[in-house]
Protein backbone atom coordinates (compact mmCIF):
# COMPACT_ATOMS: atom_id res chain seq x y z
CA UNK A 1 0.00 0.00 0.00
CA UNK A 2 2.75 2.38 0.99
CA UNK A 3 4.33 1.90 -2.56
CA UNK A 4 1.04 2.71 -4.19
CA UNK A 5 0.88 6.08 -2.33
CA UNK A 6 5.09 6.87 -2.76
CA UNK A 7 4.22 6.33 -6.58
CA UNK A 8 0.74 8.10 -6.81
CA UNK A 9 2.68 11.24 -5.13
CA UNK A 10 5.62 11.18 -7.64
CA UNK A 11 2.70 11.24 -10.22
CA UNK A 12 1.67 14.10 -8.97
CA UNK A 13 4.63 15.63 -8.73
CA UNK A 14 5.88 15.11 -12.11
CA UNK A 15 3.07 16.47 -13.59
CA UNK A 16 3.14 19.24 -11.75
CA UNK A 17 6.40 19.51 -12.99
CA UNK A 18 5.38 18.88 -16.89
CA UNK A 19 2.55 21.08 -17.10
CA UNK A 20 4.87 24.05 -16.06
CA UNK A 21 7.29 23.25 -18.75
CA UNK A 22 7.13 24.84 -21.96
CA UNK A 23 6.37 22.78 -24.90
CA UNK A 24 8.50 22.46 -27.81
CA UNK A 25 7.51 20.09 -30.84
CA UNK A 26 10.26 18.56 -32.96
CA UNK A 27 9.81 16.75 -36.28
CA UNK A 28 12.73 14.72 -37.35
CA UNK A 29 14.05 17.22 -39.80
CA UNK A 30 14.06 19.96 -37.50
CA UNK A 31 15.63 17.58 -34.71
CA UNK A 32 18.46 16.69 -37.33
CA UNK A 33 19.07 20.48 -38.05
CA UNK A 34 19.57 21.48 -34.39
CA UNK A 35 21.77 18.75 -34.43
CA UNK A 36 24.19 19.92 -36.83
CA UNK A 37 24.58 23.53 -36.05
CA UNK A 38 24.55 23.08 -32.23
CA UNK A 39 25.85 19.29 -30.73
CA UNK A 40 29.24 18.58 -29.98
CA UNK A 41 29.97 16.39 -32.67
CA UNK A 42 29.14 18.74 -35.26
CA UNK A 43 31.80 21.52 -33.62
CA UNK A 44 34.24 19.03 -33.79
CA UNK A 45 33.60 18.37 -37.50
CA UNK A 46 34.06 21.65 -37.82
CA UNK A 47 37.36 22.23 -35.76
CA UNK A 48 39.01 18.98 -37.56
CA UNK A 49 37.44 20.93 -41.11
CA UNK A 50 39.25 23.97 -39.79
CA UNK A 51 42.61 22.32 -39.11
CA UNK A 52 42.81 20.58 -42.38
CA UNK A 53 42.67 23.88 -44.30
CA UNK A 54 45.51 25.03 -42.14
CA UNK A 55 47.50 22.12 -42.41
CA UNK A 56 46.86 22.34 -46.51
CA UNK A 57 48.01 26.07 -46.52
CA UNK A 58 50.78 25.26 -44.23
CA UNK A 59 51.99 22.33 -47.07
CA UNK A 60 51.27 25.23 -49.77
CA UNK A 61 53.59 27.91 -47.95
CA UNK A 62 56.53 25.97 -48.12
CA UNK A 63 56.76 26.25 -51.86
CA UNK A 64 56.56 29.91 -51.54
CA UNK A 65 59.93 32.08 -51.58
CA UNK A 66 60.70 33.38 -48.11
CA UNK A 67 62.70 36.71 -47.25
CA UNK A 68 64.59 35.72 -44.33
CA UNK A 69 66.88 37.97 -41.83
CA UNK A 70 69.28 36.17 -39.93
CA UNK A 71 71.85 37.32 -37.68
CA UNK A 72 74.04 37.13 -34.25
CA UNK A 73 74.24 40.31 -32.63
CA UNK A 74 75.76 41.28 -30.13
CA UNK A 75 78.73 38.70 -29.82
CA UNK A 76 80.33 40.27 -27.35
CA UNK A 77 83.58 38.86 -25.49
CA UNK A 78 85.73 39.86 -22.32
CA UNK A 79 87.64 37.39 -20.87
CA UNK A 80 90.88 36.16 -21.17
CA UNK A 81 91.37 33.12 -24.17
CA UNK A 82 93.63 31.01 -25.54
CA UNK A 83 95.78 32.58 -28.43
CA UNK A 84 97.98 30.29 -30.63
CA UNK A 85 101.06 31.36 -30.97
CA UNK A 86 103.29 31.16 -34.56
CA UNK A 87 105.72 28.85 -32.80
CA UNK A 88 102.87 26.75 -31.63
CA UNK A 89 102.49 27.40 -28.49
CA UNK A 90 99.14 28.77 -26.36
CA UNK A 91 99.56 32.10 -24.46
CA UNK A 92 96.01 33.56 -22.73
CA UNK A 93 95.58 37.07 -23.64
CA UNK A 94 92.96 39.25 -22.65
CA UNK A 95 89.89 39.96 -25.17
CA UNK A 96 87.63 42.51 -25.43
CA UNK A 97 85.35 42.42 -28.61
CA UNK A 98 82.53 41.83 -30.32
CA UNK A 99 81.51 41.02 -33.48
CA UNK A 100 77.88 41.16 -35.46
CA UNK A 101 76.75 39.31 -38.69
CA UNK A 102 73.15 40.17 -40.60
CA UNK A 103 72.27 38.58 -43.69
CA UNK A 104 69.08 39.52 -45.41
CA UNK A 105 68.16 36.64 -48.16
CA UNK A 106 65.42 35.92 -50.54
CA UNK A 107 64.90 31.67 -50.63
CA UNK A 108 63.07 29.62 -52.50
CA UNK A 109 62.58 25.64 -53.15
CA UNK A 110 62.42 24.05 -56.17
CA UNK A 111 60.04 20.98 -54.81
CA UNK A 112 60.78 19.08 -58.45
CA UNK A 113 64.71 18.59 -57.54
CA UNK A 114 64.75 19.61 -54.00
CA UNK A 115 66.83 22.36 -54.80
CA UNK A 116 67.04 25.22 -52.24
CA UNK A 117 68.31 28.59 -54.17
CA UNK A 118 69.13 31.61 -52.36
CA UNK A 119 69.94 35.36 -52.91
CA UNK A 120 71.07 37.07 -50.31
CA UNK A 121 73.42 39.90 -48.70
CA UNK A 122 75.73 39.69 -45.94
CA UNK A 123 77.58 42.28 -43.43
CA UNK A 124 79.77 41.33 -40.40
CA UNK A 125 81.18 44.00 -38.30
CA UNK A 126 83.67 43.61 -35.82
CA UNK A 127 84.70 45.72 -32.99
CA UNK A 128 87.73 45.92 -30.91
CA UNK A 129 87.78 47.52 -27.65
CA UNK A 130 91.37 46.43 -26.23
CA UNK A 131 93.05 48.68 -28.95
CA UNK A 132 97.07 47.29 -29.61
CA UNK A 133 98.29 50.54 -30.60
CA UNK A 134 96.78 54.40 -31.96
CA UNK A 135 97.08 52.79 -35.28
CA UNK A 136 95.09 49.82 -34.78
CA UNK A 137 91.63 50.13 -36.20
CA UNK A 138 88.70 49.57 -33.60
CA UNK A 139 85.95 49.07 -35.79
CA UNK A 140 86.43 46.43 -39.43
CA UNK A 141 83.57 45.55 -41.88
CA UNK A 142 83.43 43.06 -44.05
CA UNK A 143 80.34 41.94 -46.51
CA UNK A 144 79.22 40.44 -49.37
CA UNK A 145 76.82 42.57 -51.51
CA UNK A 146 74.63 39.91 -53.31
CA UNK A 147 75.08 36.34 -53.33
CA UNK A 148 73.92 33.06 -54.90
CA UNK A 149 73.53 30.03 -52.77
CA UNK A 150 72.39 26.66 -54.41
CA UNK A 151 71.99 23.87 -51.94
CA UNK A 152 71.15 20.67 -53.92
CA UNK A 153 70.85 17.19 -52.03
CA UNK A 154 72.07 13.94 -53.85
CA UNK A 155 70.52 10.91 -54.01
CA UNK A 156 68.25 11.74 -50.99
CA UNK A 157 64.92 11.00 -50.94
CA UNK A 158 63.10 14.27 -52.48
CA UNK A 159 60.35 15.11 -49.65
CA UNK A 160 58.27 17.81 -51.76
CA UNK A 161 57.80 15.16 -54.22
CA UNK A 162 55.79 12.55 -51.87
CA UNK A 163 54.10 15.93 -50.54
CA UNK A 164 53.32 16.23 -54.17
CA UNK A 165 50.96 13.48 -53.64
CA UNK A 166 49.99 13.05 -50.04
CA UNK A 167 49.19 16.60 -49.30
CA UNK A 168 46.32 17.39 -51.35
CA UNK A 169 45.04 13.50 -50.56
CA UNK A 170 44.96 14.46 -47.47
CA UNK A 171 43.35 17.74 -47.89
CA UNK A 172 40.53 16.42 -49.81
CA UNK A 173 40.18 13.40 -47.10
CA UNK A 174 39.78 16.00 -43.97
CA UNK A 175 37.12 17.83 -46.28
CA UNK A 176 35.28 14.48 -46.83
CA UNK A 177 35.43 13.61 -43.34
CA UNK A 178 33.94 16.48 -42.27
CA UNK A 179 30.87 15.83 -44.21
CA UNK A 180 30.64 12.19 -43.30
CA UNK A 181 30.93 13.72 -39.79
CA UNK A 182 28.29 16.16 -40.00
CA UNK A 183 26.18 13.13 -42.22
CA UNK A 184 27.35 10.62 -38.64
CA UNK A 185 26.00 13.38 -36.53
CA UNK A 186 22.76 13.21 -38.25
CA UNK A 187 22.33 9.58 -37.89
CA UNK A 188 22.67 9.81 -33.88
CA UNK A 189 20.44 12.43 -33.59
CA UNK A 190 17.70 10.29 -36.00
CA UNK A 191 18.82 7.58 -33.53
CA UNK A 192 17.66 9.66 -30.18
CA UNK A 193 14.88 11.34 -31.39
CA UNK A 194 13.20 7.86 -32.18
CA UNK A 195 14.27 6.71 -28.97
CA UNK A 196 12.77 9.21 -27.18
CA UNK A 197 10.12 9.18 -29.58
CA UNK A 198 10.15 4.89 -28.73
CA UNK A 199 9.47 6.08 -24.91
CA UNK A 200 7.38 8.92 -25.14
CA UNK A 201 4.73 5.92 -27.26
CA UNK A 202 5.52 3.83 -24.24
CA UNK A 203 3.82 6.47 -21.83
CA UNK A 204 1.25 7.12 -24.12
CA UNK A 205 0.46 3.17 -24.03
CA UNK A 206 1.10 2.91 -19.99
CA UNK A 207 -1.47 5.82 -19.70
CA UNK A 208 -3.98 4.24 -21.68
CA UNK A 209 -3.30 1.31 -19.79
CA UNK A 210 -3.64 2.79 -16.41
CA UNK A 211 -7.06 4.70 -17.42
CA UNK A 212 -8.43 1.28 -18.89
CA UNK A 213 -7.47 -1.14 -16.14
CA UNK A 214 -8.90 1.66 -13.83
CA UNK A 215 -12.17 1.25 -15.90
CA UNK A 216 -12.30 -2.12 -15.49
CA UNK A 217 -11.23 -2.57 -11.74
CA UNK A 218 -14.19 -0.35 -11.19
CA UNK A 219 -16.60 -2.40 -13.48
CA UNK A 220 -15.61 -5.61 -12.00
CA UNK A 221 -15.88 -4.43 -8.58
CA UNK A 222 -19.50 -3.69 -9.78
CA UNK A 223 -20.00 -7.15 -11.24
CA UNK A 224 -18.54 -8.49 -8.23
CA UNK A 225 -20.82 -6.73 -5.63
CA UNK A 226 -23.89 -8.01 -7.64
CA UNK A 227 -22.38 -11.59 -7.93
CA UNK A 228 -21.65 -11.90 -11.65
CA UNK A 229 -17.85 -12.02 -11.11
CA UNK A 230 -15.75 -14.18 -8.69
CA UNK A 231 -13.29 -12.34 -6.22
CA UNK A 232 -9.63 -13.83 -8.29
CA UNK A 233 -11.17 -11.47 -11.21
CA UNK A 234 -11.50 -8.82 -8.90
CA UNK A 235 -8.08 -9.79 -7.58
CA UNK A 236 -6.82 -10.02 -11.16
CA UNK A 237 -8.24 -6.34 -12.03
CA UNK A 238 -6.77 -4.80 -9.20
CA UNK A 239 -3.73 -6.26 -9.70
CA UNK A 240 -3.31 -5.27 -13.17
CA UNK A 241 -4.46 -1.55 -12.32
CA UNK A 242 -1.12 -0.94 -9.72
CA UNK A 243 0.88 -2.61 -12.47
CA UNK A 244 0.04 -0.36 -15.23
CA UNK A 245 0.32 2.85 -12.31
CA UNK A 246 4.22 1.06 -11.91
CA UNK A 247 4.00 1.17 -16.33
CA UNK A 248 3.38 4.61 -16.52
CA UNK A 249 5.44 5.81 -13.65
CA UNK A 250 8.67 4.20 -15.23
CA UNK A 251 7.71 5.45 -18.34
CA UNK A 252 7.40 9.54 -17.45
CA UNK A 253 10.82 8.69 -15.64
CA UNK A 254 12.35 7.22 -19.15
CA UNK A 255 10.64 9.94 -21.22
CA UNK A 256 12.39 12.09 -18.72
CA UNK A 257 16.01 10.87 -19.11
CA UNK A 258 15.67 10.28 -22.94
CA UNK A 259 14.33 14.27 -23.21
CA UNK A 260 17.68 15.53 -21.45
CA UNK A 261 19.57 13.29 -23.53
CA UNK A 262 17.89 14.58 -26.70
CA UNK A 263 18.20 18.13 -25.32
CA UNK A 264 21.81 18.00 -24.42
CA UNK A 265 22.91 16.39 -28.14
CA UNK A 266 20.94 19.32 -30.07
CA UNK A 267 22.11 22.15 -27.95
CA UNK A 268 19.00 22.93 -26.41
CA UNK A 269 19.59 24.49 -22.68
CA UNK A 270 16.10 25.31 -21.58
CA UNK A 271 14.28 23.30 -19.48
CA UNK A 272 11.47 22.58 -22.32
CA UNK A 273 9.29 19.46 -22.63
CA UNK A 274 9.77 17.79 -25.95
CA UNK A 275 6.89 16.96 -27.80
CA UNK A 276 7.98 14.55 -31.11
CA UNK A 277 6.13 14.74 -34.38
CA UNK A 278 6.98 11.42 -35.89
CA UNK A 279 7.40 11.40 -39.67
CA UNK A 280 4.34 11.85 -41.74
CA UNK A 281 5.26 9.03 -44.38
CA UNK A 282 8.30 6.43 -45.25
CA UNK A 283 10.04 7.01 -48.56
CA UNK A 284 10.15 4.04 -50.81
CA UNK A 285 13.04 3.70 -52.89
CA UNK A 286 15.38 1.23 -54.34
CA UNK A 287 19.45 1.22 -53.64
CA UNK A 288 21.37 -0.71 -55.96
CA UNK A 289 24.73 -2.34 -54.23
CA UNK A 290 27.05 -1.33 -57.23
CA UNK A 291 25.94 1.92 -57.21
CA UNK A 292 25.97 2.62 -53.57
CA UNK A 293 29.64 1.01 -53.40
CA UNK A 294 30.86 3.56 -56.68
CA UNK A 295 29.36 6.67 -54.46
CA UNK A 296 31.11 5.09 -51.69
CA UNK A 297 34.40 5.06 -53.01
CA UNK A 298 34.29 8.13 -55.00
CA UNK A 299 32.69 9.65 -51.81
CA UNK A 300 34.45 8.44 -48.23
CA UNK A 301 37.58 9.59 -46.85
CA UNK A 302 38.54 5.99 -45.87
CA UNK A 303 39.36 5.73 -49.69
CA UNK A 304 41.68 8.04 -49.84
CA UNK A 305 43.14 6.53 -46.72
CA UNK A 306 43.68 3.10 -48.49
CA UNK A 307 46.28 5.48 -51.23
CA UNK A 308 47.35 7.61 -48.33
CA UNK A 309 48.50 3.85 -46.68
CA UNK A 310 50.03 2.59 -49.74
CA UNK A 311 52.19 5.81 -50.96
CA UNK A 312 53.16 5.90 -47.39
CA UNK A 313 54.68 2.48 -47.83
CA UNK A 314 56.41 3.27 -51.13
CA UNK A 315 58.17 6.28 -49.23
CA UNK A 316 59.37 4.05 -46.69
CA UNK A 317 61.35 1.80 -49.39
CA UNK A 318 62.31 4.93 -51.23
CA UNK A 319 63.91 6.05 -47.82
CA UNK A 320 65.44 3.18 -47.35
CA UNK A 321 67.01 2.63 -50.19
CA UNK A 322 68.16 6.73 -50.24
CA UNK A 323 69.82 6.15 -46.88
CA UNK A 324 72.69 3.72 -48.86
CA UNK A 325 74.62 6.66 -48.97
CA UNK A 326 73.92 10.48 -48.79
CA UNK A 327 75.61 13.70 -50.76
CA UNK A 328 74.69 17.46 -50.54
CA UNK A 329 76.20 19.93 -53.40
CA UNK A 330 76.98 23.50 -52.02
CA UNK A 331 77.68 26.00 -54.47
CA UNK A 332 78.21 30.09 -53.92
CA UNK A 333 78.55 32.77 -55.95
CA UNK A 334 78.46 36.67 -56.22
CA UNK A 335 80.65 39.83 -54.93
CA UNK A 336 82.65 40.17 -51.59
CA UNK A 337 84.44 43.36 -50.43
CA UNK A 338 88.17 43.04 -48.47
CA UNK A 339 87.88 44.26 -44.72
CA UNK A 340 87.71 48.19 -44.61
CA UNK A 341 87.45 50.79 -41.60
CA UNK A 342 84.08 51.65 -42.88
CA UNK A 343 80.53 51.05 -43.53
CA UNK A 344 80.49 52.60 -46.93
CA UNK A 345 83.59 50.73 -47.95
CA UNK A 346 81.51 47.49 -48.23
CA UNK A 347 79.38 48.49 -51.29
CA UNK A 348 82.60 50.25 -52.58
CA UNK A 349 82.84 48.89 -56.11
CA UNK A 350 86.76 49.62 -56.65
CA UNK A 351 86.54 47.30 -52.88
CA UNK A 352 84.14 44.91 -54.19
CA UNK A 353 85.48 41.18 -55.98
CA UNK A 354 83.98 38.00 -57.53
CA UNK A 355 83.75 34.87 -55.36
CA UNK A 356 82.59 31.69 -55.34
CA UNK A 357 83.16 28.37 -53.26
CA UNK A 358 81.66 24.62 -54.28
CA UNK A 359 82.09 22.49 -51.71
CA UNK A 360 80.63 18.63 -51.91
CA UNK A 361 80.23 16.56 -48.82
CA UNK A 362 79.13 13.10 -48.66
CA UNK A 363 79.18 9.64 -46.55
CA UNK A 364 79.75 6.46 -47.69
CA UNK A 365 79.86 3.62 -45.89
CA UNK A 366 82.16 0.84 -46.90
CA UNK A 367 81.31 -2.18 -44.72
CA UNK A 368 78.13 -1.22 -42.83
CA UNK A 369 77.64 -4.43 -40.78
CA UNK A 370 74.20 -5.86 -43.22
CA UNK A 371 72.25 -2.41 -41.92
CA UNK A 372 71.41 -1.44 -45.44
CA UNK A 373 70.34 -5.19 -46.36
CA UNK A 374 67.89 -5.09 -43.32
CA UNK A 375 66.57 -1.79 -44.14
CA UNK A 376 65.58 -2.63 -47.29
CA UNK A 377 64.00 -5.79 -46.26
CA UNK A 378 62.24 -4.17 -43.82
CA UNK A 379 60.76 -1.28 -45.71
CA UNK A 380 59.62 -4.46 -48.20
CA UNK A 381 58.18 -6.01 -45.79
CA UNK A 382 56.65 -3.43 -44.07
CA UNK A 383 54.86 -2.84 -47.48
CA UNK A 384 53.78 -6.50 -48.41
CA UNK A 385 52.02 -6.09 -44.68
CA UNK A 386 50.11 -2.56 -45.67
CA UNK A 387 48.78 -4.12 -48.92
CA UNK A 388 47.33 -7.19 -47.09
CA UNK A 389 45.52 -4.61 -44.94
CA UNK A 390 44.81 -2.16 -47.07
CA UNK A 391 43.20 -5.18 -49.46
CA UNK A 392 41.53 -6.65 -46.42
CA UNK A 393 40.04 -3.22 -45.16
CA UNK A 394 38.86 -2.78 -48.90
CA UNK A 395 37.10 -5.93 -48.47
CA UNK A 396 35.57 -5.02 -45.33
CA UNK A 397 34.61 -1.22 -46.79
CA UNK A 398 32.50 -3.22 -50.10
CA UNK A 399 30.92 -5.57 -47.12
CA UNK A 400 30.12 -3.08 -44.78
CA UNK A 401 27.92 -1.32 -47.97
CA UNK A 402 26.59 -4.48 -48.94
CA UNK A 403 25.28 -5.13 -45.16
CA UNK A 404 24.10 -1.74 -44.94
CA UNK A 405 22.25 -1.89 -48.69
CA UNK A 406 20.35 -5.44 -48.06
CA UNK A 407 19.28 -4.24 -43.85
CA UNK A 408 17.86 -1.16 -45.43
CA UNK A 409 15.80 -3.32 -48.04
CA UNK A 410 14.51 -5.62 -45.20
CA UNK A 411 13.61 -3.04 -42.64
CA UNK A 412 11.88 -0.94 -46.04
CA UNK A 413 9.81 -4.21 -46.76
CA UNK A 414 8.96 -5.10 -42.64
CA UNK A 415 7.41 -1.56 -42.38
CA UNK A 416 4.46 -2.26 -44.94
CA UNK A 417 4.15 -5.72 -42.56
CA UNK A 418 4.42 -3.64 -38.98
CA UNK A 419 1.76 -0.73 -39.54
CA UNK A 420 -0.47 -3.94 -40.65
CA UNK A 421 0.21 -5.75 -37.93
CA UNK A 422 -0.66 -2.44 -35.98
CA UNK A 423 -3.88 -1.87 -37.43
CA UNK A 424 -5.02 -5.25 -37.21
CA UNK A 425 -4.22 -5.46 -33.24
CA UNK A 426 -5.65 -1.62 -32.96
CA UNK A 427 -9.29 -2.97 -34.30
CA UNK A 428 -9.13 -6.20 -32.59
CA UNK A 429 -8.52 -4.65 -29.44
CA UNK A 430 -11.07 -2.68 -29.66
CA UNK A 431 -13.49 -5.71 -30.92
CA UNK A 432 -12.33 -7.54 -27.64
CA UNK A 433 -12.74 -4.54 -25.54
CA UNK A 434 -16.27 -4.12 -26.50
CA UNK A 435 -16.98 -7.61 -26.22
CA UNK A 436 -15.69 -7.35 -22.33
CA UNK A 437 -17.98 -5.08 -21.44
CA UNK A 438 -20.62 -6.26 -22.93
CA UNK A 439 -19.63 -9.40 -20.54
CA UNK A 440 -18.81 -12.09 -23.77
CA UNK A 441 -15.09 -12.72 -22.85
CA UNK A 442 -13.00 -12.49 -19.48
CA UNK A 443 -10.66 -10.49 -18.09
CA UNK A 444 -7.78 -13.13 -19.91
CA UNK A 445 -8.90 -12.66 -23.23
CA UNK A 446 -8.85 -8.46 -22.55
CA UNK A 447 -5.49 -8.92 -21.26
CA UNK A 448 -4.08 -10.95 -24.42
CA UNK A 449 -6.05 -8.50 -26.24
CA UNK A 450 -4.20 -5.68 -25.05
CA UNK A 451 -0.45 -7.08 -24.96
CA UNK A 452 -1.02 -7.55 -28.60
CA UNK A 453 -1.70 -4.16 -29.44
CA UNK A 454 1.16 -2.76 -27.44
CA UNK A 455 3.64 -5.14 -28.75
CA UNK A 456 2.47 -4.00 -32.69
CA UNK A 457 2.31 -0.70 -31.86
CA UNK A 458 5.80 -0.97 -30.44
CA UNK A 459 6.77 -2.81 -32.95
CA UNK A 460 5.79 -0.41 -35.54
CA UNK A 461 7.50 2.32 -33.88
CA UNK A 462 10.99 0.36 -33.65
CA UNK A 463 10.50 -0.46 -37.47
CA UNK A 464 10.35 3.75 -38.04
CA UNK A 465 13.52 4.03 -36.19
CA UNK A 466 15.26 1.33 -37.72
CA UNK A 467 14.15 2.51 -41.25
CA UNK A 468 15.72 6.24 -40.57
CA UNK A 469 18.48 5.76 -38.82
CA UNK A 470 19.76 3.26 -41.18
CA UNK A 471 18.94 6.00 -43.94
CA UNK A 472 21.45 8.06 -42.53
CA UNK A 473 23.83 5.43 -42.10
CA UNK A 474 23.55 5.00 -45.39
CA UNK A 475 23.83 8.65 -46.25
CA UNK A 476 27.22 8.59 -44.31
CA UNK A 477 28.90 5.51 -46.02
CA UNK A 478 28.17 6.79 -49.33
CA UNK A 479 27.66 10.37 -48.71
CA UNK A 480 25.21 10.40 -51.31
CA UNK A 481 21.00 11.12 -51.09
CA UNK A 482 19.34 8.36 -52.52
CA UNK A 483 16.23 9.28 -51.38
CA UNK A 484 16.55 12.92 -53.15
CA UNK A 485 18.89 11.78 -55.70
CA UNK A 486 22.29 13.69 -54.83
CA UNK A 487 25.65 13.53 -53.87
CA UNK A 488 26.25 15.29 -50.52
CA UNK A 489 29.82 15.99 -51.31
CA UNK A 490 30.48 19.03 -53.26
CA UNK A 491 34.59 18.92 -54.05
CA UNK A 492 34.23 22.63 -54.73
CA UNK A 493 33.46 23.51 -51.20
CA UNK A 494 36.14 25.27 -49.55
CA UNK A 495 37.09 26.34 -45.82
CA UNK A 496 37.11 30.61 -46.21
CA UNK A 497 39.01 31.85 -43.54
CA UNK A 498 37.93 35.18 -43.49
CA UNK A 499 33.84 34.30 -43.13
CA UNK A 500 34.83 31.19 -41.11
CA UNK A 501 32.42 29.42 -43.34
CA UNK A 502 31.93 27.23 -46.34
CA UNK A 503 32.33 28.74 -49.57
CA UNK A 504 31.62 27.28 -53.37
CA UNK A 505 34.53 28.18 -55.49
CA UNK A 506 35.27 28.28 -59.53
CA UNK A 507 36.93 25.41 -61.01
CA UNK A 508 38.74 27.49 -62.65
Amino acid sequence: MKKVIYLLLSFFCLTGIALSQEVKVLTLEETIRLARENSRNAKQAETSRTLGYWSYQVYKSQLRPQLLLTGNLPNYVNRATPIVQEDGSVQYRTVNQNTSDLSLGLQQVLPWTNTTVSFETNLARFDNYALLGPNDPKTLYQGDPVGLTIRQPLFNVNPFKWDRLTQPLEYEQSKKSYVQDMEETSRIAAQFFFRLLVEQKNLEIAIQNEQSNDTIYRIEQGRYNIGTSTEDQLLQTELNLLTAQAEAQQARLDVQSFSLELRNFIGLRDDVRLELVPPSDVPEFSIDYEEALQYAKDNRAEWIEFQLQRLEAERQVADARARRFSADLIAQFGYNSAQVNSLSGVYDGANVATGSRVSLTFSLPILDGGRNKARMNQARARQANTEFTVEQNEINFEQEIANAVRNFDQIRSQIDIAEKRQEIALKGFEITNGRYLAGKVGILELNNARETKDAAVRNYISALQQYWVAYYELRSLTLYDFRNREILYNPLLEYDPKTDSVIEISRD
